[in-house]
């Protein structure tokens, strides 16, 4: 069993390391760890299998997913044609659900939800536990204690659209019961932030909304166009989007870099390092942005105009320009967002400390608008059918 250096495996792909690292989960590309350093080595076998393996014939059977909602552009992205990166300046998250929603904006006139009994005492038995899981455990009750939640016209949809995100808002914030504040003034009165931090939420909100069809939002389709409420519809959003593998489930290797430059006395050193390492850098660059993320370059506009004097930015500024110099590399969305959950204090109940089992974020509330914008627009279109498999496992035998 030979293995590879990690600069011979992206030679031999054609690739960079980035692209390398990335591989080892989505590729399935088997490494061992060297004893003593934080490099690895590649098993052979796997990355010449992977050159050589030939690509999947497009099915025409199955179609495209046609969408109306947002737009991937090198220079950023679109809702329904308005950029998003203008909408940071001059909407509110519930301005841009409903846009996203294709509803009037008054749709968040509706009074707040009541709360059953048994979602309160569900809530204090979870009180201790990371978002997704408080969430998880307590969407279905919440679901079937909300007749209006199976009212599946785009109207009813949308509806049930601001029931959840207002009870994800008071989840993320470990408030009693939903309310019908903006969301953006509910962080801000719950985590008493400044008006520097409130405007770097507000345009993490609009700028999570929606990013395209990623596989939380190909599963949120999926589901919903089989009839569930957007309760489920949003759940299975959750599940993905926290899945290990998932963009945000890889975030932990971003929190964790983060407070390495945020409680260094060098922020660049833990650049360096990995440099040194050949190890991932995560929470740089972007497979739709080789020329960087669009989204990033706003949160970090806005925070060298706002938040120039903070220590803690000032810090990742540094570590940014570290990882400009030495890899040519850039920022992409989650290190910055990862980096405002850390400014708007968001952390576990009873936490003095925000560490790795953070699951509470910001990017979840806006996000949440985007996922039931696609369950609206699924719905109308109904199921897509039955996929076609192409089988590669064994074939039957002579006593079949």
């Amino acid at each position: 069993m030979e293995f590879w250096t990690a600069k011979r495996s992206a030679d031999y792909l054609g690739v960079n390391l980035d692209t390398l690292y990335a591989y080892v989960s989505r590729k399935g590309i088997r490494s061992m760890p060297i004893s003593g350093s934080r490099e690895h080595r590649y098993l052979r076998a796997d990355i010449e299998g992977l050159r050589e393996r030939p690509k999947r014939p497009r099915n025409d059977k199955d179609p495209p997913i046609e969408s109306a909602i947002t737009l991937l552009a090198e220079e950023g992205h679109y809702y329904r044609g308005r950029a998003a990166s203008d909408l940071t300046e001059t909407s509110s998250i519930e301005g841009v659900a409903a846009l996203l929603w294709d509803v009037d904006e008054s749709v968040f006139n509706i009074p707040a939800p009541n709360v059953p009994e048994v979602i309160a005492g569900l809530s204090d038995c979870l009180a201790d536990e990371p978002g997704v899981v408080r969430w998880m455990a307590m969407f279905p009750f919440i679901e079937g204690a909300d007749p209006r939640a199976f009212d599946l016209s785009k109207a009813g949809m949308a509806r049930t659209g601001v029931d959840i995100m207002r009870w994800l808002t008071a989840m993320t914030l470990r408030l009693p019961a939903p309310r019908t504040d903006p969301i953006a003034e509910q962080f801000t009165t719950a985590l008493d932030l400044n008006a520097e931090l409130r405007g770097l939420l507000q345009r993490i909100l609009v700028l999570a909304a929606d990013h395209g069809l990623e596989e939380a939002t190909h599963a949120v389709r999926t589901v919903a166009s089989t009839g569930v409420t957007p309760w489920r519809s949003i759940a299975t959003g959750l599940a993905v989007v926290t899945g290990r593998s998932s963009k945000f489930g890889q975030n932990d290797a971003v929190r964790r870099l983060v407070i390495e430059i945020l409680g260094s006395a060098e922020p660049e050193s833990p650049i360096v390092q990995r440099i040194r390492d050949q190890e991932d850098i995560p929470g740089f660059a972007h497979i739709a942005y080789p020329a960087g993320d669009p989204r990033a370059q706003s949160i970090l506009a806005f925070c060298e105009a706002a938040l120039a004097d903070d220590a803690d930015y000032r810090r990742l500024k540094r570590a940014l320009q570290a990882a400009l110099d030495f890899k040519n590399l850039r920022p992409n969305f989650a290190i910055t967002v990862i980096f405002a959950d850390y400014k708007f204090g968001l952390r576990r109940a009873r936490d003095a400390a925000w560490n790795l089992r953070h699951t509470e974020s910001s990017f979840i509330v806006g996000r949440t608008a985007g996922w039931l914008a696609h369950a609206i627009e699924q719905y109308a279109l109904g199921e897509r059918g039955r996929l076609s498999v192409n089988y590669r496992g064994l074939l039957p035998g002579p006593s079949s």
